[in-house]
């Protein structure tokens, strides 16, 4: 009996810029496809609530300790989350073809 080569594929990241508008683009590559997300603006402010809430929620942090973790460095490690989340959800033959091809 012959074995098929099924290979799983990926998304990968490819990179991500914020529009002067404030629009979070998110760079994707499936195979030899890629794709962009765009994430309309505001989307900063959901990283920063949600978290807000998280360690302030589930970590007992005060407000004080919070912004501290912004300021020196925790923004961009939430947003580095953010972004890895969202490219995990595209990792998913629905939820990419859902996506429309890069123009």
């Amino acid at each position: 009996m012959l074995a098929l080569d099924k290979k799983k594929l990926s998304t990968t990241l490819v990179g991500f810029w914020e529009s002067a508008a404030g629009e979070l683009w998110v760079d994707m590559k499936r195979g030899n496809e890629e794709k962009k997300l765009v994430i309309g603006y505001g989307w900063l402010e959901g990283v920063w609530e949600s978290a807000r809430d998280y360690y302030m929620d589930n970590e007992g942090w005060s407000e004080e300790k919070f912004d501290k973790y912004w300021e020196d460095g925790g923004e961009d490690r939430e947003i580095d989350e953010y972004i890895a989340m969202t490219v995990d959800n595209y990792d998913d033959e629905l939820n990419w073809a859902d996506l429309e091809g890069v123009e």
